[in-house]
């Protein structure tokens, strides 16, 4: 993976992506816990993840920020790539961090590697409500589906689940 800088590095630190396994659970549990609205009930308990990344050709990415030599992990995207496709299967960033682009980035070397790995097309889906779509949409993915009420919130509202597709 890369460090990735931003623009003014005076107000930016640097972010550092890096593949990471199961021994880093931990980190990812805690930016899940503070990431996800749990009306939703959509993060993943630590052995969903665990179990998630023992099937072949699953990875976990992790965003973190270096601080005085230190990392503190702020973001992670599972993914996995069969048959010349990508599924992003849930990506997160920690609300402290959110709109510094971090997210942006991690899908920026998630398409990069699915490049390097002859994918065709990337999917993920995401609840109807999720602000992240601005970014899917920027990234160039498209709406190809729909779940109508796939999701209920805490009060019973429903939502619906959008599938997005980009093909490289």
């Amino acid at each position: 993976m890369a460090t990735v800088n931003g623009p003014n590095l005076d107000r930016q630190p640097s972010v550092l992506l890096c593949e990471a396994g199961p021994e880093k659970l931990d980190s990812v549990m805690d930016v899940m816990a503070r990431a996800f609205p749990s009306e939703f009930g959509e993060s993943w308990n630590e052995g969903q993840c665990r179990s998630m990344l023992t099937l072949i050709n699953t990875h976990l990415m992790l965003a973190g920020i270096r601080d005085d030599g230190q990392i503190s992990y702020c973001g992670f995207c599972i993914y996995r790539m069969v048959a010349g496709e990508l599924e992003l299967l849930m990506i997160a960033v920690d609300p402290d961090h959110q709109q510094a682009g971090i997210g942006q980035k991690m899908i920026g070397q998630l398409i990069e590697n699915a490049q390097q790995n002859q994918v065709e097309a990337i999917f993920l889906e995401v609840r109807s409500n999720n602000p992240a779509q601005h970014l899917y949409r920027k990234l160039g993915f498209v709406q190809i589906g729909e779940r109508k009420a796939y999701y209920t919130g805490s009060g019973g509202q429903k939502h619906d689940a959008i599938t997005y597709r980009k093909t490289l």
